[in-house]
């Protein structure tokens, strides 16, 4: 009975895992379907992003695209002089997770208002700062306006870090998210990839060929002795590590902040984020249990070994769902997202199948084998390993086919490889997967048969040898006279051949210790490229889209500690009658002011009849397009207040109106620090 049991559990482990991930990945998914976009972003409000008042309001109430964490979305409302004018109650709507209001001191004077706010997504657990401006007119009706170069709000609610976000240099709090996102990715990704292996390689080489069963139960005993149970604490201390960067980014990059008991506690216990942490710790407490039985019983039912690579296996799933519905995979738009999160899982499953696999490699089953003869290293390698290559080949099918798609999720054009620091990172993974492609190509289709026709040729030389010295010992106990008379017709003497065929198997010998070393450092080397490959993956996992290029301006108060300079750019209108010259003043996250020149290609004089509104996209990330409608000053320039919401990719369109109500576009693409 506990044969056919093994049996049935045997093939179901190994033959159908596969078969069963995929649809429980995207079961799971489906199971889900509150996901929505990238973060929670300003939809509406009132009073309006840019609008003027005659009478002074007594609340300002805004509407987020996704349900917003109570604890820790707020906002304020600030004047010019950058004080305070609301009443320190900004709230979540109980009726309405999506809204967010707050009240305003009572009798507000004719000025410029700016309303700035921090929502943090109870989807993704994803932070987003953002603002925008209401004025209230005199009772003249004139329309005050801030002065120039002046950017109130830039540091309420914690301010943004220019250094980090967008020149993608890693400061200390982005450092140390980068540390624990990636020992994550990466205790995972080796501790799946030994389930892998214990399910797929192990037991099918061992169940085919006999004699490597003795070693593969060494390497599966090495791994439970000694990487199972430090790998798993590892990565449950790292994903505490993940839990306070979070805190970070609420902190404003303040480590005794972010430490603060009851700020983690709040974290980890509200919002999606919270619930998929959580989950997560609690997969890695279940490892961590049967990896402590695993090592401290010595002698566990037939049964139970069975059953134990098949529980871990499933845990090692369920865990890379946790890690996909928690991160950056959940964090894109709602069309798109349950394909996302299928996506990044398969693209785990991957890392685990080749990256994870050439791990278990290098720190588990070369060092068993390096303690046995050259010969049977030689025979194991070339036996068991052709077991783990279907699942190599796996696991880059399938990260072939989803790093594209990774990559459409977050980049918007080819040319963002170049431009900006996430396309850097991510060109870079690339390579270095390209890098790991052709090593495998080379010891895969070079280097093993090597060593396979060589230990051939060794194994039929030994053969020989070991007929040759029996026969030399049967001879020995033969009659003294039926040996002289066997000498007598042979024109050899007596052991000669027996030398020279040792001689041979001491050649062939060498020739297999040097190509099977020559293999193995392959082997134990190789996997550092596949680190690279998940550092990589934590970079873009820190920095997600935010990964901006460097600008000028950018690059100047990096290097002098200055303000960023203002953007000015000149542009042609598409049927080339305007020139259209734009400045954004201070172009930083915020309130800016956006002037606009105009004058007629033709002739180079100003424009003055005419009308000039402006249209702001955020191509980074989709939240819509503003309009701010530009007023005259009655020679040639045109300008208004208005708000860039996040740091970023921006698109500007120029729409200019003739008195015909002919209209006249020209786009301008900037990059808007912190």
């Amino acid at each position: 009975m506990d044969k056919h049991m093994k049996s049935f559990l045997h093939r179901f482990t190994t033959r159908r895992f596969l078969l069963l991930a995929l649809p429980l990945a995207i079961g799971l998914t489906l199971f889900f379907p509150a996901v929505a976009s990238a973060h929670a972003i300003l939809l509406r409000s009132n009073p309006a992003a840019d609008s003027v008042l005659s009478i002074a309001p007594q609340q300002v109430h805004m509407w987020f695209s996704e349900a917003l964490n109570p604890a820790f979305s707020t906002a304020v409302v600030i004047n010019a002089q950058n004080k305070r004018v609301d009443n320190q109650d900004a709230h979540v709507s109980p009726n309405d997770s999506t809204e967010m209001d707050l009240t305003l001191q009572s009798n507000l004077p004719p000025a410029v208002y700016i309303v700035v706010y921090r929502t943090d997504s109870a989807v993704d657990g994803h932070i987003l700062r953002g603002s925008f401006i209401f004025s209230i007119a005199g009772p003249n009706g004139t329309v005050p306006t801030l002065n120039p170069g002046s950017n109130p709000g830039a540091n309420v609610l914690g301010g943004g870090n220019p250094t980090s976000a967008s020149s993608g240099q890693l400061d200390g709090p982005t450092f140390f998210n980068l540390v624990m996102v990636t020992l994550v990715e990466l205790g995972a990704v080796f501790w799946v990839g030994a389930q892998l292996w214990t399910n797929f390689v192990l037991s099918f080489s061992a169940e085919k060929h006999a004699a490597e069963k003795p070693v593969n139960e060494r390497v599966q005993q090495r791994f439970e002795r000694r990487f199972s149970l430090s790998t798993l604490v590892v990565l449950l201390l790292a994903n505490v590590g993940v839990l306070v960067g979070q805190a970070l980014n609420l902190a404003g990059g303040n480590f005794g902040s972010a430490l603060a008991p009851s700020l983690l506690a709040e974290l980890a216990t509200s919002g999606r984020f919270g619930t998929y942490w959580l989950v997560r710790e609690s997969i890695i407490i279940v490892a961590i249990m049967l990896a402590l039985y695993m090592l401290l019983s010595k002698q566990r039912p037939r049964l139970v070994n069975t059953l134990l690579p098949l529980a871990n296996l499933l845990l090692g799933s369920a865990l890379f769902i946790a890690i996909t519905m928690s991160g950056h995979a959940a964090a894109v738009s709602a069309n798109i997202v349950g394909y996302a999160i299928v996506v990044d899982w398969l693209h785990l499953l991957a890392a685990a199948l080749w990256v994870g696999g050439m791990l278990y490699i290098a720190t588990t089953y070369l060092p068993v084998l390096r303690r046995r003869p050259i010969a049977e290293q030689a025979r194991s390698l070339t036996t068991v390993l052709p077991y783990f290559s279907p699942l190599a080949i796996a696991g880059v099918l399938i990260m072939a086919v989803t790093g594209p798609f990774n990559a459409t999720f977050h980049l918007t054009s080819w040319v963002q490889f170049l431009t900006t620091a996430y396309g850097r990172t991510l060109l870079v993974k690339i390579l270095l997967v390209g890098g790991l492609l052709l090593t495998s190509a080379y010891h895969v289709g070079l280097l093993r048969p090597r060593v396979k026709k060589e230990y051939k040729k060794y194994s039929y030389m030994a053969e020989r040898l070991k007929a040759a010295q029996a026969l030399e010992a049967a001879d020995q106990n033969r009659t003294p006279r039926l040996a002289a008379q066997q000498a007598s017709t042979t024109t050899t003497e007596p052991g000669h051949a027996t030398k020279l065929i040792a001689q041979q198997v001491k050649l062939r010998d060498g020739r297999l210790t040097k190509k099977t070393r020559r293999l193995s450092t392959v082997l134990r080397w190789e996997p550092l490229l596949g680190v690279g490959v998940l550092v990589c993956v934590g970079l873009l996992n820190v920095f997600g889209g935010t990964l901006l290029p460097t600008s000028p301006a950018q690059q100047q108060q990096q290097q002098t500690g200055t303000k960023p300079q203002p953007f000015t750019a000149s542009v042609r209108t598409t049927d080339n009658k305007f020139t259209a010259t734009l400045t954004v003043n201070p172009n930083r996250f915020g309130t800016n002011v956006f002037t606009v020149s105009v004058v007629d290609t033709s002739t180079g004089k100003a424009e003055t009849n005419i009308g000039v509104s402006l249209y702001t996209t955020m191509l980074d990330m989709d939240m819509g397009t503003d309009t701010v409608n530009l007023l005259s000053d009655g020679k040639g320039h045109f300008s208004a207040s208005g708000d860039l919401a996040m740091a970023g990719d921006w698109q500007i369109r120029i729409q200019i109106r003739t008195p015909d109500n002919t209209l006249h576009e020209a786009k301008v693409k900037l990059v808007t620090p912190f």
